[in-house]
């Protein structure tokens, strides 16, 4: 038996409601001899009769019933189905899934997530904060639509397709009246006396902070607070004496508010993140996931504008 195409369907529900070839074959554009056979072509499919014609007019057979009210389910899905793709296109329906790892997170949120409800409120958003290898993984698993994480934490993988963005400077931040805010450009050793805070460090960055806290490579960084919530570390940050290394674009507010301030360190390795917006290679995405990826880019580099914090690159 031959696929049934909707179209014909049409025809078979349009000549149960009319029962009439003449009026039937009017409403779905047809003329009555082209409609008749189109009829005709599907009972023969079928190997059943569904319409019962007589010099009175059209009449639905019982085996013909149960098929007009399976076609109409048909229909109705198939017209569902045509709209809710128009509406994809038009970004009014839909769903989009980003992961991200801490920094992203707090230079795109909740910008990122209120510019995009506002421009597409039927859109559905997710979002996931996790480490970076689960986060290349999701994607890999197609779980999410994009990554924004530290390019240097990715593998070599051809399925992955990056977009490279700006380097993300950044540096030391206390709160504001900290014993360090008093000497001006501290040395290393000065840093050492205080307890420090991070994300979960990726072995690039715990390298470059053992180097610049002279530590030794068999040493640990001792952190007194590790959490992946960047903002839980601002806050804690902003109430005790730890240090924490940000970017400055993620401590932007804090920076404008003066909660936080940078702790200028002679001889410092600049320190920052690379950061990346990540897709899979040869898979065309979604358009809600397209128009985020536009919007997660444009907010990654108008964050840049935060204040810039220079020191000597090693």
């Amino acid at each position: 038996m031959h696929e049934l195409s909707v179209r014909r369907l049409s025809h078979v529900v349009a000549l149960a409601e009319e029962l009439s070839f003449a009026r039937a074959a009017e409403r779905v554009h047809l003329t009555q001899p082209a409609l008749s056979r189109s009829i005709q072509a599907i009972e023969e499919e079928l190997d059943l009769r569904l319409f019962d014609r007589a010099a009175r007019g059209v009449a639905v057979t019982p085996a013909g019933k149960m098929v007009v009210d399976r076609a109409r389910r048909v229909l109705f899905e198939a017209n569902c189905l045509s709209r809710d793709v128009e509406l994809l296109k038009s970004h009014e329906s839909g769903e989009v899934r980003i992961a991200l790892g801490p920094y992203p997170t707090t230079v795109l949120m909740p910008d990122l997530l209120v510019e995009f409800a506002k421009r597409h409120p039927a859109v559905e958003m997710k979002i996931a904060v996790n480490q970076d290898i689960r986060m290349v993984e999701m994607l890999l698993a197609e779980e999410v639509d994009f990554l924004v994480l530290d390019r240097r934490v990715l593998p070599e993988n051809a399925a992955l397709a990056i977009k490279p963005m700006k380097r993300h400077e950044g540096a030391w931040f206390v709160r504001a009246g900290h014993p360090l805010t008093r000497q001006g450009v501290v040395s290393v050793h000065a840093l050492r006396a205080y307890p420090l805070v991070s994300v979960p460090l990726p072995p690039f960055m715990r390298t470059s902070v053992q180097r610049l806290l002279k530590i030794r490579s068999h040493e640990k960084v001792a952190l007194q607070l590790e959490c992946n919530d960047l903002h839980v570390l601002k806050s804690f940050t902003e109430r005790t004496d730890a240090l924490l290394f940000a970017t400055a674009a993620s401590v932007r507010h804090e920076l404008a508010a003066r909660t936080l301030v940078p702790v200028p360190v002679r001889d410092a390795p600049r320190m920052g993140l690379d950061l990346a917006l990540v897709v899979l290679a040869e898979r065309t995405p979604s358009p809600a996931g397209e128009v985020a990826f536009t919007l997660a880019e444009e907010l990654l580099l108008s964050a840049q504008k935060a204040p810039t914090l220079h020191a000597p690159r090693v």
